[in-house]
């Protein structure tokens, strides 16, 4: 009976039991000129964007950093590429200067920051770097033992604090001066060397248990 009722409603273009004839759609309206459809709600203070719902799916936004700053060295880093060159193979006497292992100090080349109690210490070493490339100096393991103010070493003097590049001219003097002196010692001796005598050395004794 309701059957019969809607269609017949249907078919006369009357309305049966609260129900409306609609149109079919036979053919694909045209999107030109009409706003994207909305989204469901973003919420108070929400953005819609497509970036939105990626989140709510799971994915999450990548941060894309240039090439150029991706290889570029920390500053620290830097700074323990001018204490390499400037102190050479010397390089294995620097853990004193700050009371570390020689691995931290290549940590630190490699990129890591120091702690900030050795961060003006490496400044200044690299200060005495930068001095001993400019003077052509190549520094030796003797030569950083050398007292160079107030009865210390280089490497002393720059655990406490000490300014490195002046403390680095002073080594350098000093280093001159003996070189220097050296060379006159030489010219006095005439190249040669001198030997010892018999004298010098005492004579055996002839009871081996005396």
């Amino acid at each position: 009976m309701i059957e019969s009722l809607l269609f017949a409603g249907t078919a006369s273009g009357q309305v049966g039991i609260g129900y409306h004839p609609a149109p079919a759609i036979y053919g694909r309206a045209s999107v030109e000129g009409r706003p994207l459809p909305n989204i469901g709600a973003v919420g108070t203070g929400g953005i819609e964007s497509g970036g939105y719902y990626l989140k709510r799916m799971g994915y999450q936004p990548l941060e894309v950093v240039p090439t150029d700053v991706q290889l570029e060295k920390a500053p620290f880093a830097k700074l323990m590429q001018e204490v390499k060159a400037g102190f050479g193979r010397t390089m294995t006497r620097l853990p004193e200067v700050f009371g570390v292992s020689r691995q931290t100090l290549y940590n630190w080349l490699e990129g890591e920051t120091p702690k900030e109690a050795h961060q003006a210490k490496l400044a200044q070493l690299a200060e005495a770097a930068r001095m001993f490339s400019e003077l052509g100096f190549k520094p030796t393991s003797l030569s950083l033992d050398r007292t160079v103010s107030q009865g210390k070493s280089l490497l002393q003097l720059l655990r406490e604090g000490a300014d490195g590049r002046e403390m680095a001219k002073k080594l350098v003097r000093i280093s001159q001066r003996a070189t220097e002196s050296r060379a006159k010692l030489d010219d006095l001796l005439g190249g040669r060397k001198a030997r010892l005598d018999v004298s010098d050395v005492g004579t055996p004794s002839v009871n081996e248990s005396a």
